[in-house]
C-alpha cells in the first residue's frame, strides 16, 4: 500500500512530460514562422511559455530576478566557500513506512563528489533541516517551488554555519529513483540554485540503491554551475 501511494502521489505524472513538450512545440513553432530570427524565436516562445509555466508553480519573475543575482555571486564565489551539505531526504515506500528520511551517508557521498571537482570546502551537517516531511505531489516544478521556499525559510531563521547549503531529495520506490530535487541556498536563505529532474532526464532505471542518485545529483549541479544564469533560471523558472 506504501509503495503504491509512493508511485501515484511523489512520482510525477504526464504534466510535467507535457509542459516540456509543449515548450519544444512552441520553440519549433515560433522557429518556423516566416521572418523570425533565433533571437526573435527565443524570445517569442519565452513570452508565450510565461503563463503555462506559472500555472504549473513557477517562480514569479520577481523572485527569479533574486534567485538569478544569487546564482551569478555563487558562480563567481563557489571555489572559495564553505559549503555545507545537508543530510538527503531520501523517501523510499518500499522500506520507509514514514516515506521519508534524512540520509546522512548520501550526503557524505555528495561531499565526497564535490570535494574532488571543485576547491570548495565542503562540510557534512549533522542533522537534517527542520521541516515537516513533504506532501504528496503530482506537479514536481510546483512542488520545487513551494519546497525552496521552506527550505529558504530554515536557512534564514537557522543560520547554519558556511556561505551555502546543499539540499536534495530523491523519492522513488521498487528499487528505482522516480524524482529527484536539488537545492542551493545562501547563508541568507536566498536560493542561488533548484533543479527538478526525473525519469525524462535519467531513464526510468536509475537505481534507488548506491550512490547513483548522488552522482547524478552532483553532475548536474557541478555542470550547471558552468552554465549561463538565464539557462538556469529563465523567464519562465525551469532550468
Amino acid at each position: 500500500m506504501k509503495t503504491k501511494m509512493l508511485e501515484t502521489s511523489y512520482r510525477p505524472n504526464r504534466l510535467t512530460a507535457v509542459f516540456e513538450m509543449i515548450l519544444v512545440f512552441l520553440l519549433l513553432g515560433v522557429c518556423m514562422a516566416g521572418g523570425f530570427g533565433l533571437t526573435s524565436a527565443h524570445a517569442g516562445t519565452e513570452i508565450l511559455f510565461y503563463p503555462l509555466a506559472r500555472a504549473f508553480g513557477s517562480p514569479s519573475e520577481h523572485e527569479l530576478v533574486r534567485c538569478r543575482a544569487a546564482f551569478k555571486q555563487m558562480q563567481t564565489n563557489f571555489d572559495k566557500s564553505r559549503v555545507v551539505v545537508v543530510p538527503v531526504l531520501f523517501a523510499d515506500a518500499d522500506t520507509d513506512a514514514k516515506n521519508g528520511q534524512w540520509r546522512s551517508d548520501l550526503a557524505a557521498a555528495e561531499m565526497r563528489d564535490i570535494a574532488v571537482q571543485t576547491t570548495a570546502k565542503i562540510e557534512v551537517s549533522a542533522t537534517g533541516p527542520k521541516v515537516a516531511l513533504p506532501k504528496p505531489f503530482h506537479n514536481q516544478l510546483g512542488y520545487l517551488t513551494k519546497r525552496s521556499s521552506v527550505y529558504g525559510s530554515w536557512v534564514k531563521a537557522t543560520h547554519p554555519p558556511g556561505d551555502y547549503v546543499f539540499v536534495s531529495e530523491i523519492f522513488g520506490c521498487k528499487g528505482i529513483v522516480y524524482a529527484i530535487q536539488i537545492y542551493v541556498f545562501d547563508s541568507s536563505g536566498q536560493l542561488a540554485y533548484s533543479r527538478l529532474l526525473n525519469s525524462h532526464q535519467f531513464g526510468p532505471k536509475l537505481s534507488l540503491t548506491g550512490e547513483d542518485a548522488v552522482k547524478r545529483i552532483v553532475n548536474t549541479f557541478l555542470k550547471n554551475l558552468k552554465d549561463d544564469v538565464k539557462k538556469v533560471f529563465p523567464p519562465y523558472g525551469v532550468g
